[in-house]
C-alpha cells in the first residue's frame, strides 16, 4: 500500500470517532436559558437595570401587550389558549442568552425550588464589581440564599423576584477583551443522579461531559449555597455548539424533591436549543429516555418550516427544541 494512502487511512481512523459524534449530534447551539415570571413588569427591570443585561431588539418589551396564543403555539406550549409576552437579553461575553416569559389569561401555579431540588437551575454571572452588582440586585427585589448574606470566595447566590437562582461571581482575573460589568456566564442544574443524567444528555443531544468530581463538602461552599449539611458532586461539560460551562450538580445528604412545572407557571425554567431537524432530534430525545411536554406529543411545524416542541429530560427539566425556517 502506498505510504500516502496509509497516511490518509490512518487520519480517517483517528478522525472517525469525532465524525461519528458530530453526525449523532442534533444540536446546532444552545440559544437561551429561560424562566417564566409572575410579572414581566416586575422581573425585567431586575435583569436590565440591576444586573445590567442588555435587552435584545428595539423598543421596550414592557410596552407590548400580551398576545393570545394561536392554536399552534397553544399546543406547542401546552397552555390552552393563554396570552403571552416575553423579553430576551444578551449576556455579554457569553455564548447563550437569557429569556423571561409571561403567560396570562389562565391558571398558573408559582413555585420556588430549593437549590438542591432535582430540576432547579441557576444562572451564574461573572461580574467586574460584585459589591455594586449585589447592592443593585437587592434594591430591585432580590432575596438572599447564601448564609449570612456574605460572599464566599468572591461569590454569592441570590434569587430574582420570582425566586429563580442567580449566582454572582467576581473572577480573580478579568478577561482582557471583556467590556462592561458582566464578563461571562455559565449554567448549572441540580440532578437526581449524575451518571444517569450525563448518559441521557450524551445520548439525546451529544452532551460532552468531563469527569465527575468525588462527593465532597466544605464550610465555605455550604455557606454559599445556604445548606448547613450537604455533600455534592459536580460534573462539568458543554452542549454541542457552545463551549459555555454547563454543570450537573448532584446534592447528597439533604432532603430533595422533584421540581417540574408547566411552561406557564412562574418559576418554571427551560433551556432553548436550535436543532437541525426537529423530528429527528425529538426521536433521538425520546429514544434516550426523555418525554414530550407539548400537547399531542409532537412538534408544531409551520408553513415556513420552522418548528418547536417542549420536551423533558430524565430529571423532569423542560427543554425547547427549535427548528429554524427553511424558506
Amino acid at each position: 500500500m502506498p505510504r500516502e494512502l496509509r497516511k490518509i487511512l490512518l487520519l480517517m481512523t483517528l478522525l472517525a470517532p469525532g465524525l461519528a459524534f458530530a453526525q449523532a449530534t442534533p444540536v446546532v447551539r444552545l440559544q437561551n436559558l429561560a424562566h417564566a415570571v409572575s410579572s414581566l413588569d416586575k422581573t425585567l427591570p431586575f435583569y436590565r437595570d440591576a444586573l445590567g443585561l442588555p435587552v435584545n431588539g428595539t423598543g421596550d418589551p414592557l410596552a407590548r401587550q400580551p398576545q393570545k396564543l394561536d392554536e399552534a403555539n397553544s399546543n406547542f406550549t401546552n397552555t390552552k389558549g393563554m396570552s403571552f409576552r416575553a423579553a430576551t437579553f444578551r449576556i455579554p461575553n457569553a455564548e447563550f442568552g437569557f429569556e423571561l416569559t409571561e403567560f396570562t389569561g389562565g391558571e398558573r401555579h408559582a413555585a420556588v425550588p430549593n437549590i438542591q431540588d432535582i430540576g432547579a437551575a441557576m444562572l451564574t454571572l461573572r461580574v467586574r464589581d460584585l459589591a455594586g452588582t449585589l447592592a443593585k440586585a437587592m434594591a430591585h427585589g432580590a432575596s438572599m440564599v447564601s448564609t449570612g448574606g456574605e460572599p464566599q470566595n468572591n461569590e454569592i447566590i441570590i434569587r430574582d423576584p420570582d425566586g429563580f437562582l442567580v449566582s454572582l461571581v467576581q473572577p480573580a482575573k478579568i478577561p482582557d477583551d471583556a467590556a462592561g460589568n458582566i464578563v461571562g456566564a455559565s449554567i448549572s442544574i441540580a440532578v437526581g443522579d449524575t451518571a444517569k443524567s450525563a448518559e441521557f444528555l450524551k445520548s439525546a443531544i451529544g452532551f460532552e461531559a468531563g469527569p465527575s468530581s468525588p462527593s465532597g463538602s466544605n464550610p465555605a461552599v455550604r455557606k454559599l449555597i445556604g445548606l448547613g449539611d450537604a455533600k455534592w458532586r459536580i460534573t462539568h461539560g458543554h452542549i454541542p455548539g457552545t463551549t459555555a460551562d454547563f454543570a450537573l450538580i448532584e446534592y447528597q445528604d439533604v432532603p430533595r424533591k422533584a421540581f417540574s412545572l408547566g411552561a406557564e407557571d412562574p418559576g418554571s425554567p427551560a433551556f432553548t436549543m436550535v436543532v437541525r431537524d426537529i423530528n429527528a432530534a425529538l426521536e433521538q430525545w425520546v429514544k434516550a429516555g426523555g418525554t414530550v411536554a407539548s400537547a399531542g406529543g409532537k412538534p408544531v411545524i409551520r408553513a415556513n418550516g420552522s418548528g418547536n416542541v417542549f420536551v423533558r429530560d430524565v430529571n423532569g427539566f423542560t427543554w425547547e427544541l427549535i427548528q429554524r425556517p427553511t424558506q
